[in-house]
């Protein structure tokens, strides 16, 4: 359930700054009002849920597995200082923008100033993802990296790459999935259409990703 959520909050980062640029673009108040919406969905979901679910991850583990959950963090300690550096970094940029949202709607502030502090929340939450990863990847495929003991022979290891690949489209595959759940609060038939279409593409076109991915 974490992981699900959490792959959510890397590729919504990236569509809610994509699809607030859109109705900047097209001059459309209800989508904009929508995407305000749907951020505080996500913000719920993804740091109120997942947060908690979270820290459930790290009592699990520890509980089945003290040894492993050491030597993990033992290992790594370095990557999980810099992994919870860029979640620190998401919750205060994701706060921000979810509760700025109502001066972009009201003209008191510059919409690409707003849309600068998403990015910043997008790139956060993909850095931890990149972290992450490296970590989860040892676990299957550790590689060289019990050997040598080195940090980085075990952090790119051999699934590094390939699994990278798979959950950034997993990752965009599913912000693409939970816009539609919440797309048919739009009042308007073509606002709603516009945003269940570019939303669709947000599922469709990452779920290559998702098969190369796997394939690799």
């Amino acid at each position: 359930l974490h992981v699900f959520v959490a792959q959510f909050a890397v590729g919504g980062g990236l569509y809610l700054i994509w699809m607030e640029r859109k109705a900047h673009k097209e001059q459309s108040t209800e989508l904009l009002q929508w995407v305000a919406g749907h951020t505080r969905f996500f913000l719920l979901l993804t740091m109120v849920f997942g947060g908690l679910s979270g820290v459930g991850i790290w009592l699990t583990i520890s509980v089945v597995n003290p040894g492993a959950t050491a030597m993990l963090i033992h290992n790594f300690v370095f990557i999980w200082a810099a992994e919870w550096f860029f979640f620190l970094l998401e919750v205060i940029s994701l706060l921000i923008y979810q509760y700025s949202f109502p001066m972009v709607l009201d003209g008191r502030m510059d919409p690409r100033t707003h849309m600068r502090i998403g990015l910043i929340y997008a790139v956060a939450g993909y850095m931890s993802l990149v972290l992450i990863n490296g970590i989860v990847a040892f676990m299957l495929t550790p590689g060289e990296g019990l050997h040598s003991g080195d940090i980085w022979d075990g952090f790119f290891n051999p699934s590094y790459i390939p699994s990278l690949v798979l959950r950034t489209g997993i990752c965009l595959v599913l912000a693409g999935m939970f816009a539609l759940f919440t797309t048919h609060r739009i009042a308007s038939p073509a606002v709603r259409r516009m945003a269940v279409r570019l939303s669709g593409l947000w599922v469709a076109i990452p779920f290559l990703f998702l098969l190369a991915g796997s394939a690799w």
